[in-house]
Order: structure tokens, then C-alpha cells, then sequence
């Protein structure tokens, strides 16, 4: 009899305490979209903290929100889906580890949907190739940014794209396939977070179109500051592709006469700059010295305006002139979209002493194996006694040392000039 009277006890204290607080009241749905909506009641005393769960009406399964703080008497409801009717409730729990809560409340509805926030339209493409193409719509008032995503027409995943601002109305579709129909839509934030967001627009379709290779031929300049013999001047390197040639593999420029003032430099030291530009983007870079390895050899790299290391290339002294080689990155697709770049070097190079033509002689390679190969030639002019002696007697020699050691021009040093028809001579220009 004893043990019976104890449970009635315990059964008695445990429906007291578990009626120390109370379900909330008060209960209502406020700021209704297409993807949240805020719940709201009041507070109830004794709360240690609130519970909450919602469902798509008739569905099987209920979402909650735990752990709400006792002090809050509303709770944003995200990730729902536009144009279902949701039921929810909420209950107080008097403790902090669950053991003593209330009944839920009674259930209130809502249904997602709004007025305020308008879808949008004017959904075209252009610009349409291969492998891209450029999405264009109508901008709406009041936008806060815009997000693209785009698929395969006919498949189930989206690709999505980082958003843009409320004055784009454009961007571009990257890595599409050649020949393939895609679908794309768009949806605008009205404020800076995710809550007020429109529906995605109708879709737009369009088809890419079908690789047409290009030629390889790309365009190759050579400029130089001045045209004196003897004279330290500017080099300009330049090279142009149009869209869709075969991206180049290796690059080998080489001249005739002249060489680089190697020895007057040191690792670090600014020798130029370069430019970049693309369809999409202008890089620009300056040009620094790596690796000196001699007079003759030297590693030039390319740091852009962050100080980020993005290529280099060798420059030499060799038998005669010089010698510019680089390996560009193979980016995987093998094609161009088209560019031209310029390598500047400032006063580094040094013209040929005699009078008549200095030729650059280039040698190209693609990634796919074509070949190409051309000569730009620009004529010195000889101003001085010596070099005009040089000319008359023969354009064809070696130079050596004293020592009787191949070298190159150089200024305040006694150098000896060995001719094809035999003669040979000493010597040395002051500067």
C-alpha cells in the first residue's frame, strides 16, 4: 500500500513541476516571403527557453528550432519553399535540460508568398560561342545585388555564380561546352541579406556554337628607343594571337647583333615592365632579375602589383646577339581567346657598333605542335669615325679579349676585332 502511495505522491510533485511553465500565447506570423517568414509570441514566465517546430501543412516529418533564448519573442524561419502553406508551434521549457516543458501551443499558419518583391524579366543572351556566352536582363528598382545560375538544359544541377550589384544587368557564362543548349536564370536580394529574395525568372535557353580552330600565326614586334650603334636603348618585345589559335608552348627570340647589359645588373633589380591584355582583363607586371648567372645569363621575373610572382623567362648573351626564351603554362584547353602582351626592357639592351641591319629572328611553338617562325629587322646607324672604318673594311667579325677569349662589345675595354678576310684590330670606345 506504502509503494503505491509514494508513486501517487511522485505522479502529483512531477505534474506540478512540469506545470511551472506555461505554453506561450499570443501567436502570429509576421514579414511573410518566399523563403522565410518571422514567427512571434509572447512571453511566458519561468521559461528557461523556447521550442519551436513548422511543417509544410499534411507533410510527415516537422523542422524545429531549438534552444530559443527565454528573452526573444520572435524567430526567423529561412530555407522555406515559395508558395506552401506551413503550420507551426512553440512551446516553454522550464529547465535547461529538458525534463520540464510545456503542451505546444496552438498552431498558426502562413503561406509563402509576396508582392513586394518583384521577379525579373527581360531574360536574353549574347555573345554566344563555344565556350561561353553572356547573360542580360532588365534591372528592377530597389535591388540590393543580383545571382546567376545556369545548367545544361534538360539536367538537374545548377551551376551558381557569385552575385553582382544592383546596377549589373550582365555577366558572363564561363566553361560551356561546344554545341549544347543551356538554361539559365536569375534572382534579385532586396536588402543585404538572403531573406528578401525574389523568385528565380523564367528561363532564358540558348545553344553554343560549334570550335572552329584558328591558324597559328601569331604577330610578332620588335622596337627598339634608338637606332645609334653602340647605344644602351629600350627593347620592346611584342606578341598578339587572335581568338582560337593554338595557345603558344615555348617562345625563342633571337637577334643578330647587339647583347645585354647583364653585368650592370643585379638580382632585384628593375629592368622594365610588361602588359597583358585579354578579352577579359589588362595585367600589367614589373620585370625584376632573378637568377644572374654571369654576365651572359639571367632569369627575368614578373611580379604583379600585389608582389605575387606570375611568370619568368631567360634572357642571354650568345654568339652574335641575344636570346629571349620562355614555356608558358599550359592552361589545359590549348586555344587562346585572344591577347597581346609586351615585355619592355628599359636601356638594357645595347645596339650593334657597325652601320646595316639588325634582325630578330623568332621561333614559336604551340602546344599542339605547329611551328612558326619570322625575322623583324631595324637598321643601325653608325655616327662615329671607328665604327664607319669597321664598316668599309668588312661587316663580318668575332670580338676577343686580350687573352684571346670570345667576348662581347663592351665600353673602356681594349677589345680586338677579328675580320673574315684576316685583318684583325685593336679597340677600345671612352665613355
Amino acid at each position: 500500500m506504502k509503494k503505491y502511495l509514494l508513486l501517487l505522491l511522485f505522479t502529483i510533485l512531477y505534474n506540478i513541476s512540469s506545470a511551472q511553465c506555461n505554453a506561450p500565447g499570443g501567436i502570429y506570423t509576421s514579414n511573410i516571403y518566399y523563403f522565410n517568414a518571422d514567427v512571434n509570441w509572447s512571453t511566458t514566465g519561468n521559461t528557461h527557453h523556447y521550442k519551436i517546430r513548422y511543417q509544410i501543412t499534411g507533410a510527415a516529418n516537422w523542422s524545429y528550432k531549438n534552444n530559443i533564448d527565454s528573452l526573444l519573442t520572435t524567430k526567423n524561419l529561412a530555407g522555406l519553399l515559395p508558395f506552401n502553406e506551413y503550420i507551426w508551434q512553440i512551446r516553454s521549457h522550464c529547465d535547461s535540460i529538458g525534463v520540464s516543458y510545456s503542451i505546444w501551443s496552438v498552431v498558426d499558419t502562413f503561406y509563402t508568398n509576396t508582392s513586394v518583391l518583384s521577379s525579373v524579366s527581360g531574360l536574353y543572351t549574347t555573345n554566344i560561342n563555344y565556350n561561353n556566352a553572356v547573360a542580360n536582363w532588365i534591372m528592377n528598382q530597389s535591388v540590393d545585388r543580383y545571382r546567376v545560375h545556369y545548367r545544361i538544359y534538360g539536367t538537374t544541377n545548377w551551376q551558381n555564380l557569385a552575385t553582382v550589384d544592383s546596377i549589373t544587368n550582365n555577366l558572363l557564362l564561363p566553361l560551356l561546352q561546344q554545341n549544347t543548349t543551356y538554361e539559365w536564370e536569375v534572382m534579385a536580394y532586396y536588402d543585404s541579406t538572403n531573406q528578401m529574395a525574389s523568385l528565380w525568372s523564367a528561363p532564358d535557353t540558348f545553344t553554343t556554337t560549334t570550335f572552329v580552330a584558328a591558324s597559328f600565326s601569331p604577330i610578332i614586334t620588335t622596337v627598339i628607343g634608338n637606332n645609334i650603334c653602340n647605344a644602351q636603348t629600350s627593347l620592346a618585345l611584342n606578341v598578339s594571337q587572335a581568338q582560337n589559335e593554338p595557345d603558344i608552348g615555348t617562345s625563342t627570340i633571337t637577334s643578330d647583333g647587339g647583347y645585354f647589359d647583364i653585368q650592370s645588373v643585379a638580382m632585384g633589380d628593375s629592368v622594365g615592365y610588361a602588359i597583358m591584355n585579354t578579352s577579359t582583363q589588362t595585367i600589367s607586371t614589373t620585370l625584376r632579375v632573378g637568377i644572374v648567372a654571369g654576365p651572359n645569363y639571367a632569369i627575368i621575373n614578373s611580379y604583379d602589383s600585389a608582389g605575387s610572382l606570375i611568370g619568368f623567362f631567360a634572357i642571354e648573351n650568345v654568339s652574335g646577339g641575344i636570346k629571349v626564351s620562355s614555356t608558358s603554362p599550359n592552361d589545359g584547353n590549348n586555344y587562346t581567346s585572344g591577347f597581346t602582351s609586351e615585355i619592355h626592357f628599359t636601356s638594357l639592351f645595347v645596339n650593334p657598333n657597325i652601320n646595316g641591319p639588325l634582325n630578330f629572328y623568332t621561333d614559336i611553338q604551340s602546344e599542339l605542335g605547329d611551328q612558326f617562325n619570322d625575322t623583324n629587322t631595324i637598321m643601325i646607324t653608325c655616327t662615329n669615325s671607328i665604327a664607319e672604318e669597321m664598316l668599309q673594311e668588312t661587316s663580318n667579325y668575332e670580338i676577343y679579349d686580350l687573352l684571346g677569349r670570345p667576348t662581347f662589345w663592351k665600353t673602356n675595354t681594349i677589345l680586338i676585332y677579328k675580320y673574315i678576310n684576316g685583318k684583325t684590330k685593336k679597340i677600345i670606345v671612352i665613355k
